[in-house]
């Protein structure tokens, strides 16, 4: 398995794979709200996070839509790593997914992203952050040479990848 390089991570993103492997996708808006609480969670803005944390009728729990985003992320890092694309052939696809399932990184990437979940179920709107800075923890540990300066430039991207989609 070839680990994805930091600008890869957003890459994958933003091509808009749909694998029923994943479930639907989050919403323009939603993805746009997990992005803006794992920024704020990253540079430690408790107030940016109390603030993303109010929601409105029908919005989702901020620690449940941070722990789905990450959930999603590792997911298509996997899928990445593992040479998953968009129009693959199902035979390929299939071939692919069966490798995934045997592979003991990916079944780990989708053990935490279940933990997160978890986690967030039964969370306070205030370990939004700590789940935030989770997921980030983990998508910098699966990206190859990536670091602290990594995040803020790929979450931008991850952003304008949201926005464009609206």
């Amino acid at each position: 398995m070839e680990y994805p390089g930091p600008g890869d991570a957003a890459v994958v993103l933003l091509t808009g794979l749909r694998r029923p492997l994943y479930g639907d996708l989050m919403t323009p808006d939603e993805t746009l709200r997990a992005l803006a609480a794992l920024e704020a969670a990253w540079r430690r803005d408790e107030l940016a996070v109390t603030a993303l944390a109010r929601r409105g009728p029908g919005e989702v729990a901020l620690p449940i839509l941070v722990a789905e985003y990450g959930e999603q992320v590792l997911g298509f890092l996997v899928a990445l790593a593992f040479g998953v694309r968009e129009g693959m052939e199902p035979q390929a696809l299939d071939a692919v997914m069966e490798e995934i399932r045997g592979d003991v990184t990916a079944r780990m990437c989708h053990v935490l992203g279940q933990t997160l979940k978890s986690w967030a179920a039964n969370a306070s709107d205030e370990a939004s952050a700590d789940i935030a800075r989770a997921v980030l923890t983990g998508i910098l540990n699966f990206t190859e040479n990536a670091g602290e300066d990594d995040v803020l430039p790929l979450l931008a991207r991850l952003r304008a990848s949201a926005l464009e989609s609206t």
